[in-house]
């Protein structure tokens, strides 16, 4: 008689709580993110202050915007 925690659940209650736990991780980072325009202005604004005038990957930056 197999017993209720066999190789095979504990493989089927690790991989559905991983998934879960990637779901759950996956909404909260997308939550996080600046949704509004003035969020996005603010955090584009702190990302260009990070970078110097003359790099050319602030220019890159502004022009992919």
């Amino acid at each position: 008689m197999p017993t209720p925690l066999d190789p095979i659940t504990l493989d089927l209650i690790f991989t559905v709580t991983a998934c879960f736990g990637l779901i759950i991780s996956g909404a909260a980072t997308i939550a996080a993110l600046p949704w509004t325009a003035a969020e996005i202005a603010e955090t584009e604004r702190a990302f260009c202050s990070l970078l110097s005038v003359d790099d050319t990957r602030s220019r890159r930056a502004r022009v992919a915007r």
